[in-house]
């Protein structure tokens, strides 16, 4: 039979070993006034996001590169110059290096010796009838590189995105982009809790960690900035029970699609 020392004995441990456990969680709650106080059941619901966003995100369909166009192809001719240059000195320098070669080469025919009888010219080298000053020769063709502008590949470009929190998903369903990134408390009204702002870049990763959610949360949204909002789903939006879960929820931010689940 124990004895009533030992009994009162033992309750006094036990009663200290809680007393101390108490003593414990008063001093976590007193160091992190963040920390949930009560069974877990009780606590407010964490969610963290997992957010990827596509190589080609928001593409930027005006984007442009200049492209040179392909001149003219000169037929093969024995007598067919091509000269090219940086800048119109250079150019110049070419022609006149062009020109005294082809002087040397081909020197210009002299007027003929020959006696000169009365009353007749003197015979000249045959020389083809021109107009005084004139230099165009049919057979040249001058011309400058021409450049135009062709439309290139869409650029991708960074996305701006806003998770919400909300009491009722209905005003959100039935907004527009342009109001909520504007001002989501007045275009959500008393549904509104809070959001928070992010800028993706395209190809990136990110990850957003645990935290506790607003106490009356009942809905998170995701909004992001599509180039194009018409052709695109720019919102996505899921229920959240506000207590005793850890919630990953993924975002995957497509070329034209917003995807918000719950990852297993």
């Amino acid at each position: 039979m124990m004895r009533p020392t030992c009994v009162a004995g033992l309750l006094t441990a036990l009663i200290g070993l809680s007393g101390c456990t108490s003593l414990s969680k008063i001093g976590q709650v007193v160091m992190d006034p963040s920390l949930p106080v009560g069974p877990p059941g009780e606590h407010p619901t964490q969610v963290a996001f997992s957010i990827n966003a596509s190589p080609t995100l928001n593409g930027n369909p005006n984007s442009l590169e200049v492209a040179p166009e392909p001149g003219p192809v000169v037929e093969p001719s024995p007598y067919a110059v091509s000269l090219s240059a940086g800048d119109p000195y250079v150019l110049t320098e070419k022609v006149g290096t062009l020109f005294e070669y082809l002087q040397e080469q081909f020197p210009a025919m002299s007027p003929v010796d020959s006696p000169v009888d009365d009353g007749e010219d003197p015979a000249r080298s045959p020389m083809e009838e021109s107009t005084p000053g004139s230099y165009d020769d049919p057979t040249v063709v001058l011309t400058l590189p021409r450049t135009t502008t062709v439309a290139a590949e869409p650029v991708a470009t960074p996305m701006a995105v806003k998770i919400l929190q909300l009491r009722d998903d209905s005003l959100l369903r039935n907004s527009v982009y342009e109001l909520l990134d504007k001002d989501p408390a007045e275009a959500l009204r008393s549904t509104y809790i809070r959001d928070d702002d992010y800028l993706l870049r395209p190809g990136q990763f990110k990850f957003i960690p645990f935290a506790p959610i607003e106490a009356e949360t009942r809905f998170v949204a995701v909004i992001a900035d599509y180039r194009n909002q018409e052709n695109a789903t720019w919102s996505q939006v899921l229920r959240i029970p506000p207590r005793g879960h850890q919630i990953i929820l993924s975002v995957l931010l497509n070329d034209t699609q917003l995807l918000l689940k719950e990852e297993d």
